[in-house]
């Protein structure tokens, strides 16, 4: 999940033209730690909030004609809604080109023959089975882990645990503690999705060696989190999540600790998405995944997933219940991920008989054959205006069926609303001034929103959304698994970004448009039977989505950063509901 807005890293990137695209889940807020001693940033996180992705206009037909439904030069993602299925907008598949693994649009198959397993799909309603019994996942992504944005220790690998070094002792927590605390309160928590980087994977990397004091890599209180590296601080996480009876989803997150949320593929390079932001000091243009030190491909990459697929045994565990292949692929066709995915988990298989192939979804755009960097062209996502996320987009599904076997697959769509990014469907577009705003210029134009529970057709325009996007699959009994949604419930309050609440002063006070937003989701999930979440983030340092547990931390008591409070009743009541 990558980090849109912050309290120092923001993420708007209208004025680049590229509307909408993400930054939660990876880059959260960077402060530094209140200048308690000078040894290092108190850390940076890593947000949440995949906005939405689009090139091209989010979603607007360019000149090649490309639109809603409408197969590209690629001939990737044809298909247009029909009003059959979850609601109008299941897509129908009537072209099949782009890929390799599947020229013939042969279905996605029910099984391979896999030995029996651990975890499964019941092919009969999508429910994932746990030793041949249906089990709802809950569960919350806890982040750090995969590297956080900061200008002192760039790319710094530590799990944000609620225990900095100089947090007030009363108040220190452990993995362990928490882990506890998810399952035994009213969250009921049974999963957690742990994101990582390729670096997480190497012991003793000089990013996550703790040794390190200058710049200091450790800021947790050694007592709390006693490792000397990430690497022990990853395995031992999975260790503890075991012996408490919680599930693990591990997530390959990033072609880089240094580099995180931007990549939209394993070989990605600059110009980055916020290449071009002034006053910003988290770019990373010196950073690429292409060659050097950050240097990644697909040989890399499917090794990465070999040595995840062993750890259970390495480790003596039977927790892991699934990898994420790679987190939002938004520069992929869906054509180009799905050929990618079926590697991932054709390794996965090849090593370990239990673990379920967790495959996200692309965007509304993706890179153009043979470029780099923002060079994109789009990708058919439904019906125009109502964009994905990066990572929300399976309509290609439809014309391409992936070929991993439905009984080892959960799809796993991210989406985020008006606290991550303001999409042209939030906005009231009757005002003749608001008309296709998003974002930073409807806030300027001084918009209204219609994110409201008691917005019928507000509600019927993002449902519809979901449907095309990814909901139609559940009505097809795939697993689908929510891999990413949240949200900062006061929005556009937010102590890590206050500059948002200047930006729409102009709506009513205690809107709170982006916690309906998250009440609609989770209504349109129980109305769909689609319950299996991953909410972001149960750590409180995502700078635009904030967390299960509270923070000390506001923009008057830096201070506080990194010290959590107690678990957010409001929150709480409705995943509970979740059922």
């Amino acid at each position: 999940m990558r980090i849109r807005r912050s309290h120092i890293f923001l993420c708007s990137f209208a004025a680049l033209g590229l509307v909408g695209i993400a930054c939660g889940g990876d880059g959260s807020t960077a402060a530094t730690g209140g200048g308690l001693t000078g040894t290092g940033g108190a850390g940076s996180g890593t947000g949440a909030g995949t906005p939405t992705g689009s090139g091209v206009g989010a979603g607007t037909p360019t000149s090649s004609g490309v639109g809603a439904g409408t197969p590209t030069s690629s001939g990737v993602g044809a298909g247009t809604p029909t009003s059959s299925g979850v609601g109008a907008g299941e897509p129908t598949g009537s072209g099949v080109g782009g890929g390799s693994s599947n020229p013939d649009g042969k279905p996605t198959p029910d099984t391979d023959g896999s030995p029996k397993g651990k975890f499964r799909v019941n092919l009969s309603n999508g429910r994932i089975t746990v030793d041949g019994t249906d089990t709802q996942i809950r569960g919350g992504n806890w982040f750090g882990l995969e590297g956080q944005d900061d200008t002192a220790r760039p790319g710094a690998m530590e799990l944000f645990i609620g225990s900095m070094f100089w947090a007030d002792n009363s108040a220190k927590r452990t993995i362990e503690d928490t882990l506890k605390e998810i399952k035994s309160s009213g969250l009921k928590f049974n999963t957690v999705r742990l994101p990582i980087a390729p670096q997480t994977l190497v012991q003793g990397h000089p990013d996550g060696d703790y040794s390190i004091e200058d710049p200091r890599i450790r800021n947790n209180d050694p007592d709390k989190y006693p490792y000397a590296n990430a690497y022990e601080a990853f395995t031992d996480f999975l260790k503890l999540a075991d012996k408490n009876g919680v599930y693990v989803v591990l997530g390959m997150h990033s072609c880089s600790n240094h580099i995180g949320w931007r990549k939209g593929k394993l070989n990605d390079g600059p110009p980055w998405v916020d290449s071009d932001r002034e006053n910003y000091e988290y770019k990373k243009d010196d950073y690429t995944c292409v060659d050097g030190e950050d240097a990644y491909n697909k040989d890399k990459w499917l090794a990465d997933i070999r040595t995840m697929a062993q750890l259970p045994k390495k480790l003596n565990i039977k927790n892991v219940l699934g990898i994420d292949c790679f987190n939002e692929p938004w520069k992929y066709s869906w054509s180009e991920w799905a050929d990618l995915a079926k590697e991932c988990y054709d390794v996965i298989k090849s090593e370990n008989d239990d673990i379920i192939a967790v495959v996200e979804g692309v965007s509304s755009s993706h890179q153009k054959p043979g470029a780099s960097g923002l060079e994109l062209d789009p990708e058919p996502f439904g019906t125009e205006g109502i964009n994905p996320n990066w990572g929300e987009n399976f309509y290609g599904q439809a014309a391409y069926p992936i070929q991993i076997p439905r009984d080892r697959l959960c799809f796993s769509p991210h989406t985020y609303g008006p606290a991550v990014f303001v999409q042209k469907h939030h906005v009231d577009q009757s005002k003749p001034e608001c008309v296709g705003l998003e974002d930073d210029a409807a806030a300027e134009a001084k918009c209204q929103l219609v994110v409201n529970r008691n917005n019928a057709e507000a509600v019927a325009t993002m449902e519809k959304g979901w449907d095309e996007h990814f909901g139609y699959l559940r009505a097809q009994n795939f697993c689908v698994l929510i891999g990413e949604f949240g949200g900062v419930k006061d929005w556009p309050k937010n102590e890590l970004e206050p500059a948002a609440a200047q930006r729409w002063a102009h709506l009513p006070a205690n809107a709170r448009h982006d916690w309906e937003w998250q009440n609609i989701f989770v209504n349109y999930l129980k109305k769909r039977k689609m319950t299996d979440f991953l909410y972001w983030s149960i750590n409180p340092e995502s700078g635009d989505t904030g967390g299960l547990y509270g923070h000390k931390y506001t923009d008057a008591n830096k201070d506080g950063w990194g010290t959590w409070t107690g678990l957010d009743t409001e929150k709480v009541q409705m995943l509970s509901g979740l059922q």
